[in-house]
């Protein structure tokens, strides 16, 4: 017994001493909270609701990066989401070049060529919009443009409109509307 004793002891102080923290080493160690957990390619999305679909989404990439300070999926080569009233009949539209999710603050961020359009056929082309879903609105601060069937107009200093892009405001308006002859 004497002998097993002597040699775990042995073996338990070379481990003691022998465990020290190299920084050169540590340092060269991957942060992992600036990986994704999640990654995918040629994503493609399809919520329903009884039986009906109300949204379809596609992506080339989609990484998510749970790990990171504020949680956030992001789609770095663009995204597009089509919504439904009742399938087949389209409700909204959004693509963007770029997209993130801000997963605790509720925030979606679309930048470059962001095209939004409704059910009339108005349509919102800007290079910023902000969806916040607790306040269901979508936002920016960008210059923007809206084209509907009366004309375009023009947001120099953005946009807000509600989620699914049907009742909208524009920020220092200037614009062309074309009248109809009664």
């Amino acid at each position: 017994m004497s002998v097993f004793v002597k040699t775990m002891s042995i073996v338990g102080i070379a481990l003691f001493y022998s465990c020290t923290n190299d920084m050169k080493i540590v340092n060269a160690l991957p942060d992992l909270n600036n990986k994704p957990i999640m990654s995918a390619v040629e994503v493609n999305i399809e919520r329903n609701d009884s039986g009906e679909i109300i949204l379809k989404a596609y992506a080339p990439e989609f990484a998510y990066y749970k790990n990171a300070k504020d949680p956030y999926q992001e789609f770095p080569k663009g995204l597009k989401i089509e919504t439904y009233s009742h399938y087949p009949i389209l409700e909204s539209s959004m693509k963007a070049d770029y997209a993130k999710n801000l997963e605790k603050k509720k925030i979606w961020e679309a930048r470059r060529n962001v095209v939004v359009s409704n059910y009339k056929g108005d349509t919102l082309v800007t290079e910023l919009l902000y969806w916040d879903q607790n306040k269901k609105i979508i936002y920016s601060d960008k210059f923007c443009r809206v084209k509907t069937e009366d004309g375009v107009l023009y947001g120099k200093n953005g946009f807000e409109a509600d989620e699914n892009f049907t009742r909208w405001k524009l920020k220092n308006t200037k614009g062309t509307i074309y009248s109809k002859n009664e």
